[in-house]
């Protein structure tokens, strides 16, 4: 089997944020449309936003093939990966999203015609309807939906596993119960365990393993940590003592079977 690295989570676009030394939850520094990072984003000039993803992606394509980018800011955000992306050797599967907490089908559309699907916050930030149309207006147009599910709070799986994500970011604070639902549905799970622990927290890879979820390793944020997936599996392996070819298997054959044809 062709061996390709994939980094099945990321979100580059904040490459250039330099964060204040303090202490952060994870609504203060990312929650849409007021966290810090989204603030940010809302002042950056597109040059600087840019120069940051391009910083970024060198970084990868030192390790790195294939990197699954959620993408910020609509069909704009979208529209600067691709012009990051300009003679890059590496591939991005890019997952956009509304540029607001609305569906808006027009919007939707011109996003999937220029991305593998969309990748939304978790279930809190939405209006249960809207998140319900934008999931099935992905799956009509058979690309890729996913979202990002109990990080710092458990979630209602039954709700989540409603809307039929092809994959899902996190599961922190998952159950027992969650994690064989999940298991159940054949549905993979991108755990980002080096920034988890910047907010204290920490996903249960040991049990979401034991459960039978097929796991796959991302970075998240760069302005937390650097887009190394290597890096990333290298702490998986000391904090979490996971044997060294399953967590191999994380960032390789796991992840290249299930998006293999799929960008």
């Amino acid at each position: 089997m062709v061996t390709m690295i994939f980094n099945s989570h990321t979100h580059i676009g904040d490459s250039f944020i330099k964060l204040p030394d303090k202490k952060w939850s994870v609504e203060e520094l990312v929650a849409p449309g007021y966290g810090y990072k989204h603030r940010m984003l809302e002042r950056a000039k597109e040059d600087e936003i840019v120069k940051g993803m391009i910083e970024a992606i060198k970084l990868m394509e030192k390790n790195t093939d294939v990197f699954v980018d959620f993408r910020e800011g609509g069909i704009k955000g979208i529209k600067l990966l691709h012009k990051a992306m300009e003679g890059r050797k590496i591939k991005a599967i890019i997952m956009g999203r509304p540029a607001g907490m609305k569906y808006v089908k027009d919007e939707v559309d011109e996003i999937l015609k220029m991305a593998h699907g969309i990748g939304l916050s978790s279930i809190s930030d939405w209006d249960d309807r809207e998140i319900e149309k934008i999931a099935e207006h992905v799956k009509k147009r058979e690309k890729m939906f996913s979202i990002h599910v109990s990080e710092v709070k458990r979630e209602d799986i039954d709700a989540v596993l409603s809307l039929a994500p092809d994959f899902i970011i996190h599961m922190c604070k998952g159950s027992k119960k969650d994690f064989e639902k999940i298991a159940d549905e054949n549905i993979p799970v991108v755990i980002c365990p080096r920034a988890n622990s910047f907010f204290g927290i920490a996903p249960k890879i040991n049990e979401m393993m034991a459960a039978g979820i097929k796991i796959f390793l991302g970075t998240d944020n760069a302005m937390i940590v650097k887009p190394d997936v290597m890096e990333e599996m290298r702490y998986v392996i000391d904090k979490f003592g996971i044997d060294e070819e399953k967590a191999f298997e994380m960032i390789s054959t796991l992840p290249y079977k299930f998006f293999k044809g799929k960008f």
